[in-house]
């Protein structure tokens, strides 16, 4: 049985106060989002990367994946595992032709590999449960109904 929740990055916010980076990962199916603060360098190679942009020279994370493409291994999975201390934990599996290793990363480097790769990004599903916010989303065409709703209506409306 699988206890991971399978997410999609849907980008990089700012947080006001301090303007932090922070990662967005979103689950589809859902409204719910898991925010990961994130250092300033990952969260532009994380754009970088969503974008399609390619350096005219290899960036860090295009260079490592460059080593395990050379290697004949592939990203097969990258899964954000643990929380400790307010501090999140990543792995990243690559797929060999002898089977499978799993390494530990940073989740916004594990990130960053998983988008240029094309590969799936996952959380722990306990993980992403007691974490995770619910976002509303302003182009849901239910609120919207709603909202024009709520301006069309009045006092009398009641009675």
């Amino acid at each position: 049985m699988n206890n991971n929740v399978t997410v999609e990055v849907s980008g990089i916010r700012l947080e006001e106060d301090s303007e932090t980076p922070i990662m967005l990962l979103h689950e589809p199916e859902t409204s719910r989002y898991l925010p990961i603060w994130i250092g300033t360098i990952e969260a532009v190679s994380i754009a970088y990367a969503q974008e399609g942009y390619v350096h005219p020279r290899p960036q860090t994370h295009d260079f490592l994946l460059d080593i395990i493409e050379s290697l004949n291994a592939s990203i097969s999975e990258v899964c954000i595992t643990d929380i400790k201390d307010k501090t999140y934990y990543a792995e990243v599996t690559l797929s060999t032709i002898e089977g499978s290793v799993t390494l530990s990363s940073r989740p916004s480097d594990a990130i960053a590999l998983a988008i240029r790769s094309n590969s799936k990004i996952s959380v722990n599903n306990a993980l992403f449960n007691q974490n995770s916010i619910v976002l509303i989303d302003d182009n849901n065409q239910e609120i919207k109904d709603f909202v024009e709703f709520i301006e069309d209506i009045s006092p009398d409306d009641f009675r």
